[in-house]
């Protein structure tokens, strides 16, 4: 996973692309490779690298075959959108309660419902424009939540997508040490020189 991850590093750099590293534990990696048409030079990328090598440690020769799982994803954003009034329901009311007289007997109070997602606030003190404003900041806080847990679980569905599980079936590109090659299984394409690809980042030598 390192090894393919420094070749990704050396072919941003070759495509004058930033690469910026976030996390990395337990065969973890997560980076940040921005730059112009940065999605673009790694649409090839998404889903499982296999690795067949003998390993340095291996007295017996045997060989070890190995899976890299890779998506691809674009950079979260932070849900913050405003609320359209078309989407609003807006009310007058009086709840009653504590408050005397003048708020018993007069609609200061205001309920706003977002019609798509059914929230409700109710703010019910004395003065209505108040609690108008204070119910729109609330309700504009839950409704940006709805959308940000949206948006994180539709993130986690495409990342799960394009990783596929992590089982051997289905593989993007499988780098081969023993026979010094790397070939493209979606591309189709192949090329004799694994360290090129590994160690220098030359995928385009697949790119045809």
């Amino acid at each position: 996973m390192d090894e393919l991850f420094s070749a990704y590093l050396k072919y941003s750099r070759s495509l004058g692309l930033d690469a910026e590293l976030l996390h990395s534990d337990y065969g973890h990696i997560i980076a940040r490779i921005f730059g112009q048409n940065a999605g673009h030079a790694f649409r090839n990328e998404p889903g499982k690298h296999c690795v067949q090598r003998i390993p340095r440690t291996e007295s017996n020769g045997r060989k070890q075959t190995s899976m890299v799982c890779v998506a691809v994803l674009p950079i979260k954003e932070e849900v913050c959108e405003p609320l359209l009034e078309d989407d609003l329901r807006i009310e007058a009311v009086n709840l009653g309660g504590p408050g005397g007289q003048h708020q018993n007997r007069t609609l200061s109070g205001c309920r706003i419902t977002h019609i798509p997602t059914g929230q409700k606030v109710t703010i019910n003190s004395r003065d209505y424009h108040s609690n108008e404003r204070e119910a729109r900041k609330i309700l504009a806080a839950r409704v940006n939540e709805l959308r940000k847990e949206a948006a994180d679980a539709d993130y986690a569905a495409y990342r799960k997508e394009q990783m596929q599980g992590g089982h051997r079936s289905g593989k993007v590109r499988t780098y081969n040490y023993l026979e010094g090659r790397v070939v493209d299984h979606r591309l189709g394409t192949k090329t004799g020189d694994v360290k090129g690809v590994v160690l220098k980042g030359n995928f385009q030598k697949l790119f045809k």
